[in-house]
């Protein structure tokens, strides 16, 4: 994504259209933050899966409020996106960036950097005044010192502060810090097997790749597996072979997204895929910004066929051409797990499904997060996970007679996209 700056916005309003349907879900949300604003409730979240457009509806909320708008960001990459956005959405928007090498606190809109905006040199020299709304993508992350910071700046907790409403497709923190207390309430929430249901998103195939290791063995610490560990372990167990055998069999020619929980792996395991002919490329935190746009850009049109990363592209990243995501990155969370594979639940044109490949132990680890865990279902290769949790509930309902007079939770969406059932269905209402 390259910056968005007075030049990038002349090209991009050039050829721009000046609406965006919204899809049902997307108005319900809308429709949600109003009720609950109405209500007094002043910090609301919203969870919504990752490719489902949180960014469309945070653009609409900025660009349809009076007064002055914050949209806070966790990584650069969301700064450009959530610009360019707005700007979609709203075309007359006067927009303003804050990031390392630039400070554009007068504009209507300003987009944050939230690494640069909370330092005391920064924030001290915006006046919080005039800001009504405050936005906080990737909202999980809210808790940290850094986002408080900003948000005490703002007024955010105090008695008539601005409406602050919270974007993530992970309202569960992997350290199991709270974020009850920054937000209200969950105001609005649907989860991925909804969405792929209902067709907003690709639906998933997911392959487990054993691996000639004792995953019972790995220690933790704030609530995960230590990546140093589980790095050795699959090492020791061959696992770029095996990843690689893995890809050839089910996956050959998708573009795929590699994680893993080390910088040596990613690169031990594009070495493995190179000397089979593969094009790939490893990239991390310490890949310099003009490497790292140039590797995503070789992903994007297909010279690169597959990128290993090291906790870089589970968020900030959107290339719905992901077509299999191979998981080398053992996790005990649940919301790490589900930002990996949402890379690949966007949907392109020709994408029928994405692979999940979990490299899994020889041995079961109840804690281990994979597709099969996430979603509850043992799916064939052949089949897909909407298949497998439709042939659940098929063989449910076969095992229990229906009794008269009771009746099964409408989905939320109609076939044809529209809205059914009640109005706390649609919302899944519940408190942080």
């Amino acid at each position: 994504m390259e910056d968005f700056d007075d030049s990038t916005k002349t090209r991009f309003t050039t050829s721009l259209r000046k609406t965006i349907s919204l899809r049902p879900y997307q108005l319900e949300a809308l429709t949600a933050i109003t009720d609950a604003e109405t209500k007094g409730i002043r910090r609301q979240l919203v969870a919504l899966p990752t490719g489902t457009g949180k960014t469309v509806i945070f653009s609409h909320v900025v660009s349809s409020r009076p007064g002055r708008a914050l949209v806070l960001a966790h990584r650069e990459e969301l700064i450009g996106q959530a610009a360019e956005k707005i700007l979609t959405v709203n075309p007359a928007a006067s927009i303003g960036v804050i990031k390392a090498d630039r400070n554009e606190l007068h504009r209507q809109i300003v987009v944050a950097s939230v690494q640069t905006f909370a330092r005391e040199s920064r924030l001290s020299r915006i006046d919080s005044s005039g800001f009504t709304t405050v936005i906080v993508d990737e909202a999980h992350h809210a808790a940290a010192d850094s986002y408080r910071r900003i948000l005490d700046h703002f007024r955010c907790f105090g008695e008539g502060g601005p409406l602050t409403v919270g974007f993530t497709a992970t309202p569960e923190r992997a350290d199991e810090k709270g974020l009850g207390e920054i937000f209200s309430e969950i105001v609005y929430r649907q989860d991925i097997l909804t969405m792929m249901q209902a067709g907003y998103l690709c639906d998933l195939r997911a392959i487990g790749v054993s691996l000639q290791a004792d995953f019972n063995s790995l220690h933790s610490r704030h609530g995960d597996f230590i990546d140093a560990e589980a790095s050795d372990m699959l090492m020791a167990a061959n696992a770029p072979a095996h990843a690689v055998s893995a890809y050839r069999e089910h996956a050959f020619g998708r573009k795929t997204l590699l994680f893993t929980p080390t910088v040596e792996l990613a690169h031990r395991m594009v070495e493995a895929f190179i000397v089979k002919g593969i094009p790939a490329e490893a990239l991390s935190g310490e890949t310099p910004a003009d490497e790292r746009r140039g590797i995503l850009r070789r992903l994007k049109s297909g010279m690169t066929r597959l990128v290993a990363n090291c906790a870089v592209l589970t968020e900030g990243f959107d290339e719905p051409g992901i077509e299999c995501v191979i998981v080398a990155r053992p996790t005990c969370s649940k919301p790490l797990y589900v930002q990996m594979i949402g890379r690949g639940t966007r949907l392109f044109p020709g994408k029928d499904d994405c692979l999940i490949l979990d490299l899994v132990g020889a041995t079961t680890r109840h804690d281990l997060m994979t597709a099969a865990s996430i979603f509850s279902v043992e799916s064939k290769p052949n089949q897909t996970i909407v298949q497998a949790v439709r042939q659940r509930g098929t063989a449910a309902r076969n095992r229990k007679p229906h009794k008269a007079g009771s009746s099964r939770k409408q989905s939320i969406f109609s076939a044809n996209g529209t809205r059914t059932g009640s109005a706390q269905e649609r919302t899944g209402l519940s408190s942080a």
